[in-house]
């Protein structure tokens, strides 16, 4: 290697030694016209080249303006989160940029073949060592985007319930009943069943209470009346079923379905369920429950 590289460097100068110098009689103005004349062509095309240029940046930023708006509109439609619009118009911005500048760049005669090539092969490895956090990133643009459930809905998923507190790119946070705080990585939550309970402003109340079978059913079935009547949470707008559910092996079960604000649901279940105790207690109406009877047999 050492004997390739002197003999590069031999021969380099060599060339060197074979330029002739240029005398000061050689500085005419026929030498000078003819030199000119020799790089008008390549000057005209250097000048074609950048005026190219400047119009494929004045055009580029006129479309990546309206690919803007387009996006915008595209999202309002959607009712997109803020956050998930800021990040899809930074993403749109970069990558129509990055466009234009190779672009440019091809028409001054740059090789971006090999530009593109190892950019590629980054992004690439970049990708293979951030899978999961894509994955994830790509979940929370599904849920912003299509709203499977929204920031204060009360939700029940595979992996808990409680009310969603923040909806990020990456991890939902969920605020659980004991007031602790859960939180999922969108990759899974968005590929997981979700009820949002908050979706609708109201919700209906199903509650099922057995009475004992020598109770009496349209006495229960009048308590059960009052109830839905005085409770502040029942919306008397709405329709009130109270009925015999079914005939259990020791109770008659009575159901009572009424509608309650969303955001009220816990409140209403917690105030109908004490009041249906204390009304049937004052009523005489017997709520029946297990009874183990035991029998000592004397072995005498």
């Amino acid at each position: 290697m050492e004997n390739d590289f002197s003999t590069a460097v031999e021969s380099a100068a060599e060339q060197i030694e074979q330029i002739e110098p240029i005398r000061p009689s050689d500085l005419t103005i026929t030498n000078l016209r003819n030199m000119l004349e020799g790089l008008l062509p390549d000057i005209r095309k250097l000048a074609f080249n950048i005026i190219v240029c400047i119009v494929i940046y004045l055009v580029g930023r006129q479309i990546i303006r309206l690919m803007h708006r387009m996006l915008d509109r595209a999202l309002r439609r959607r009712s997109a989160d803020a956050g998930l619009t800021k990040f899809l118009d930074s993403v749109l911005d970069i990558s129509m940029r990055a466009f234009l500048i190779f672009m440019i760049l091809g028409q001054l005669g740059v090789n971006t073949a090999s530009i593109i090539t190892v950019f590629g092969t980054a992004l690439i490895a970049i990708g293979m060592s951030l899978q999961g956090s894509l994955a994830n990133v790509a979940g929370g643009i599904l849920i912003l985007l299509n709203h499977p459930f929204r920031v204060g809905h009360y939700i029940v998923c595979d992996y808990g319930e409680g009310t969603v507190s923040v909806i990020g790119l990456v991890y939902t946070t969920i605020t659980t009943k004991d007031n602790r705080v859960l939180t999922i990585p969108n990759s899974q939550i968005s590929n997981c069943a979700v009820t949002d309970c908050g979706e609708n402003p109201v919700r209906r109340l199903d509650l099922i209470t057995g009475i004992s079978y020598d109770s009496d059913i349209l006495k229960a079935k009048k308590v059960l009346q009052e109830i839905s009547d005085t409770c502040e949470y029942v919306l008397q707008d709405r329709p009130v079923s109270i009925f015999v559910d079914s005939l259990g092996d020791s109770s008659v079960n009575m159901g009572l379905y009424c509608y309650v604000p969303s955001d009220d649901f816990l409140k209403a279940k917690w105030e109908i369920t004490e009041q249906v105790k204390l009304r049937f207690d004052a009523a005489g109406i017997e709520i029946p429950f297990p009874h183990v009877q035991v029998q000592l047999k004397n072995s005498h």
